[in-house]
């Protein structure tokens, strides 16, 4: 099975949200309970998925990456 082997690339498959509608790439979602929310806990979650957004929803965090509008030339 040579040829089934990864090349070194990686392709990442994201979950993708709307949310007021705005897109947002989920990066990572966590329980609630398994983060210590002290001072400065937003920002290290950010820094450490690279994202720039974290939501709370019954209990969970999405931690997500804003997806901006993209210029884009339709397809007839």
């Amino acid at each position: 099975m040579e040829g089934n082997k990864p090349n070194g690339s990686c392709i990442m498959h994201y979950k993708v949200i709307t949310i007021r509608g705005k897109l947002y790439k989920v990066k990572r979602t966590l329980p609630e309970d398994r983060i210590n929310m002290i001072d400065g806990w937003v920002d290290v979650l950010r820094t450490l998925y690279h994202a720039d957004i974290v939501f709370k929803q019954d209990g969970i965090l999405y931690i997500c990456e804003t997806i901006d509008d993209l210029d884009h030339d339709p397809i007839p």
